[in-house]
């Protein structure tokens, strides 16, 4: 088994290739090949050259040299030696370009990469929501600003952790339970007039 895989992959390391990449054969450069793509699309042999000129050549959203590197490839045939076009791609470009083939192959890769987009919506429920730098940094002003304004009225410590606390959860920002600590003695205060 590992004969055919490593004839079919060569010495590519796959741990870091995603399904869709190692299907596409894809390379340690990040590379594949317009052959390996049109082999792994399962289009017809025949038609070779003109999905190349529309699909590479003349593809008004890929530029060569950035996109795709054009090379000759030279090949022995029952009538003699032969020249195919051929170029490396780019994984990007070759993803694009079997998203768009209108058959099973093209139908897979496109149902392969919505599925990873809905898992990633699924993940980025679940994660904790990060909180955007720039509402962070007004969160701690508006701290600083009430802190300054509470202290000059006299107010206590605690009492400015409460505010900063109900400042932070009106952003959605949850502080720990024990962040405002009332001192004893108010707590006795405050138990002793509920008694009463």
């Amino acid at each position: 088994m590992n004969d055919i895989f490593n004839e079919v992959f060569g010495k590519t390391d796959t741990s870091k290739l995603t399904p869709i990449e190692i299907a596409l054969g894809i390379d340690n450069e990040g590379r594949t090949t317009a052959t390996k793509l049109y082999d792994f699309l399962e289009l017809n042999p025949s038609n070779y050259s003109k999905w190349y000129r529309k699909n590479i050549l003349e593809n008004e959203f890929a530029e060569e040299n950035v996109d795709y590197f054009p090379f000759v490839l030279k090949y022995e045939s029952l009538t003699g030696e032969k020249e195919r076009q051929d170029a490396k791609l780019t994984a990007s470009f070759a993803k694009k370009l079997s998203m768009m083939q209108k058959n099973q192959k093209g139908e897979a890769a496109r149902n392969y990469f919505v599925g990873v987009e809905n898992g990633t919506k699924k993940l980025i429920e679940k994660l904790p929501c990060p909180l955007n730098p720039q509402i962070a940094s007004s969160v701690a002003e508006l701290g600083r600003v009430t802190e300054r304004i509470m202290y000059k009225q006299g107010s206590p410590a605690y009492k400015i952790a409460e505010a900063f606390k109900m400042e932070c959860e009106q952003f959605g920002i949850q502080l720990p339970a024990d962040f405002v600590k009332v001192p004893e003695y108010i707590q006795l205060q405050l138990s002793d007039f509920m008694k009463g």
